[in-house]
Formats: structure tokens, sequence, C-alpha cells
């Protein structure tokens, strides 16, 4: 266990756990998934390990998308508790979300990584400009019927499962376009985190097991021990968030949600 842990220097360990309480804040106070923060990091920290790039990518995927798992547990209790998630939207949502998330996992394998990263940070920095202009930029003030109502949770769902980011992230921007409630958008986000993340987890635990190349903590392309450092904070912060974006005015949450999607446009650009 000690020569794990060793493995990850105190910097790493440092930078990991303080990324978590970020995840902590964002999935409860933004119902945002902890991966928008967590691949990025976790990019640098494989890079620095010395894996190479394809293995790094799909262990970074991977990882976030099982710690957005575990992180989400305690936000996803928060908002059913304070009622607020959207009920209506979850069951409507619900089923296309998760043919997204099959069809997203299924495909990944087949995208370049470049690619997944340029298309996510061009759609993450369209909808960041969106939430900044505010209601100056809707589409129809109400839900799509039809084809459309299908297609947008499935297109989430999708892109959320592929580049390793919590579904809210995307949905609660998405419906911002439709003149969806934002406190309401950002309760049922965080119960999409939840559902895109456990299939996905199970499919990286799974994928390239035994392959080597990755730290010894690997199971597939899930890293245990950076899990552990970036979820086990978040659920403790959670909670606290959440009653906090009970309280705060909507147009702080719609900038804050506005920044944080820039700010990740931003460096998944210069990534790529």
């Amino acid at each position: 266990m000690a020569e794990l842990i060793s493995a990850y220097s105190p910097s790493v360990w440092g930078v990991l756990l303080a990324t978590g309480v970020l995840i902590g804040l964002l999935a409860g106070f933004l119902g945002v998934g902890g991966g928008v923060i967590a691949v990025p990091i976790l990019l640098e920290v494989f890079d620095l390990m010395g894996v190479a790039e394809p293995a790094a990518v799909a262990l970074a995927v991977g990882t976030a998308q099982a710690s957005i798992l575990v992180a989400s547990l305690t936000a996803v209790t928060a908002h059913w508790r304070a009622r607020t998630i959207d009920r209506a939207l979850v069951r409507a949502w619900l089923p296309a979300l998760m043919v997204g998330t099959v069809l997203g996992l299924a495909l990944s394998p087949f995208a370049p990584a470049q690619l997944l990263t340029r298309l996510f940070a061009v759609i993450a920095g369209a909808l960041a400009i969106q939430l900044a202009i505010g209601e100056r930029l809707v589409f129809v003030a109400r839900l799509p019927r039809g084809v459309i109502s299908l297609a947008i949770p499935a297109t989430v769902g999708a892109l959320a499962a592929a580049v390793g980011v919590g579904g809210g992230t995307l949905s609660t921007p998405v419906l911002s376009l439709f003149a969806f409630p934002i406190k309401r958008a950002i309760g049922a986000g965080a119960l999409f985190n939840l559902l895109i993340s456990l299939p996905a987890t199970a499919f990286f635990l799974a994928a390239d097991f035994g392959i080597p190349g990755r730290p010894s903590d690997a199971i597939g392309d899930v890293s245990l021990f950076c899990v552990a450092a970036l979820s086990l904070p978040a659920l403790f912060v959670a909670p606290a968030a959440v009653r906090w974006s009970a309280r705060a005015p909507v147009t702080l949450l719609r900038r804050s949600f506005a920044f944080c999607l820039a700010a990740v446009a931003l460096r998944m650009l210069l990534r790529a």
C-alpha cells in the first residue's frame, strides 16, 4: 500500500485533494460534473508520471467518470431534499439520455482524442456565451417536442460519456436556451451526473484491463487513488454548496456557470 501511495508525489496529492474540494463546490452549487475540472488536471498528473498520451486520455476520462459517480451521491441527495430536481424533466429526458450515453461510450474508442476535446471545447464555449448573455438568447420559451426532444438529451448523454464530464455540465446551459428555470436545471443536472457516470464507470473499469503503461493502482482506465483523492473531499463539500445554490440569485448562478464553462473550454482548446 505504501508503495502505491508513494507513486504519487505529495504535491500531486495536494492538487488532487484541492481539485476534489472544487468538484464538490461545483457539483452542489451548479450541478456541474467534476469531469470538467478533473480531466484537465488528471491529464497533467498522468503526463508527469510518464503515461503515454493515448493511455493518459482514456485514464483521465475513466477516472473522472468514477469520481463523478462517487462525488455526485451527496449532491443528488441534497438537491432531492431541497426539491430542486425537476422530476418531470428527468422522466422526459432519462430514456434518450441513457441511449446517448451508451452510444457515446461505444463510439468514443474510435474517435480521435483531440477531436473529442476540441468538439467539447467549442460546445462549452458557445454555451458559456449563451449563459452570459442570459434571457436575450432564448430559442423558445418552452422545451421542444417530438424528435428534437429526444435528440437533445441523447446528444448530452453521448458527449458527457465520451469526454468524461457530467451530464449537468451540458444539460443546464442547453435547458437555458429554452427559458428553463436554472435552479431546477441545476438540480436535474446533478442527477444526470450520477446516471451517466454509473454505466460510464463500469465501461472504463473493464476497458484496457491488464494493458501496461498505467499507474499501479489503476483498474482498467480508472485510477483508484485518484478517484479517492478527488471524490472524498467533494462528498463533504457538496451538501453545503447545494444550500448556497438554493439561496443564490439566479444572475449569480448564470454568471458562475458561464465563467466555469469558458475557463474549461479555453483550457481544453489549449490542451488540444
